[in-house]
């Protein structure tokens, strides 16, 4: 039962992390109300595609070079550590 409730736990945090980059990401693109929501679907439904992150990644990498949005893959990749690392805090918390 426990190692169920840790991959339980674990497919939660990502999903999280996942809705939190899709917004972070669809914000500096100009995206509000039911654009913003849709960005945030894409960036969820694309994660099955590849294991990790490299997949959300390449995606609002290549959706900020299309939009002009001057930010590095790099920065992109310390925001979904950063969010990912704050999930895991307050789950411990």
């Amino acid at each position: 039962m426990l190692p169920e409730i840790e991959r339980l736990s674990e497919g939660s945090i990502i999903a999280r992390r996942n809705r939190l980059i899709g917004t972070w990401a669809g914000m500096r693109l100009g995206y509000r109300g039911d654009r913003l929501s849709h960005y945030v679907n894409d960036i969820m439904d694309i994660d099955f595609l590849v294991p990790g992150p490299s997949d959300i990644i390449d995606k609002i990498t290549a959706d900020f070079k299309r939009n002009k949005v001057d930010l590095p893959p790099d920065l992109i990749v310390l925001e979904l550590e950063r969010i990912e690392r704050n999930l895991r805090e307050e789950q411990l918390n």
